[in-house]
């Protein structure tokens, strides 16, 4: 009977080891179904953050399409002005030239003005025409034009002065002369 108990423990022995065994995988499968379940969890934040930051990520990229759309319009506008522009220096210039030619023909046709393109009687005809006139340029500024002086130089006549009641542009720093 000795070796029918000795069976029977050995029998005892791997049943118990077997299911602890059983017992022992099973309970690892339940850590490992735990442990993916907080990895699934886990990345289910992560998605959310992920979904939240890829529409960010999307208004960005509407909003920078929008801003360089404004941009290529403006841009677009820019160069429209700037044409538009030149068109009115071009003008303007074209303008300048035909007023300075009708000034130079009355300086020619008027016997008070010498051949220099200055009054003869400079004193005694104040404000009316000379050769001697100024022009603005077409930025709006008052350049002289060619090496005429001034009009805030003597015998300078400024565009305007052709008119009665002389240049209203006058430098308030000179003093009117008087007509006698």
């Amino acid at each position: 009977m000795d070796t029918a108990l000795w069976i029977i423990i050995a029998v005892i022995v791997v049943i118990i080891l077997l299911v602890a065994l059983l017992f022992f995988l099973r309970k690892r499968r339940e850590l490992r179904r735990t442990k993916a379940q907080r990895i699934r969890e886990n990345a289910a934040g992560d998605m959310s953050e992920l979904r939240r930051r890829e529409a960010t990520a999307q208004e960005a990229q509407a909003h920078a399409r929008k801003v360089q759309a404004e941009a290529d319009a403006k841009a677009a506008e820019a160069r429209r002005l700037n044409e538009q522009a030149r068109a009115h220096e071009g003008h303007a210039a074209e303008k300048r030239d035909e007023v300075q030619s009708t000034l130079a023909h009355a300086d020619k046709l008027d016997p008070d003005v010498r051949a220099e393109g200055e009054r003869r009687d400079d004193d005694r005809h104040l404000g009316t025409p000379g050769h001697k006139h100024e022009l603005g340029d077409s930025r709006g500024g008052n350049q002289p034009v060619g090496n005429q002086p001034s009009g805030n130089q003597p015998g300078g006549n400024r565009l305007g002065d052709h008119l009665p009641g002389g240049n209203p542009t006058r430098n308030p720093q000179q003093p009117p002369r008087d007509v006698p």
